[in-house]
């Protein structure tokens, strides 16, 4: 399981390490692609995008069209270096704000890589009592 964040950078080649902590669940070709609802960019392992893919395409094509289309010409593959590096495409660093300082953070079965700033900036600013409110609705 994907728990966790980790404070690192950005190289001069757009690539980051996959912190050990997450190395060592992801395995395998890697999937990037830019969150529909926040800005950060989401890291599946091959199972992940699988299971997130499958659900996806078995939903009608006259329900899902554009969200396909937006998910799919917008995700990279990509395969971890012997380092763990993995370069980040230009055009999702630019539209998760991504310059220099990452927070890479584990949510179960995916990460979030996230400009540090934003993350900081959006995060801190969560109010836990939404989250509990949320939970007892589940009966969490």
């Amino acid at each position: 399981m994907l728990l966790g964040r980790v404070t690192h950078s950005l190289d001069a080649k757009n690539r980051i390490i996959i912190p050990s902590r997450f190395a060592e669940e992801l395995h395998g070709k890697l999937t990037l692609f830019p969150s529909i609802t926040e800005y950060c960019i989401q890291l599946y392992d091959e199972v992940e995008w699988l299971k997130f893919y499958e659900k996806i395409t078995a939903l009608p094509d006259s329900q899902v069209h554009e969200l396909k289309r937006y998910l799919f010409s917008n995700s990279a593959s990509v395969i971890p270096d012997s380092q763990n590096r993995v370069q980040i495409p230009q055009e999702m660093l630019e539209y998760a704000g991504i310059a220099k300082n990452v927070i890479t953070v584990g949510v179960g079965d995916y990460c979030e890589i996230w400009g540090a700033e934003t993350y900081e900036r959006d995060r801190v600013a969560e109010k836990p009592a939404g989250l509990f409110e949320t939970m007892k609705k589940l009966g969490l």
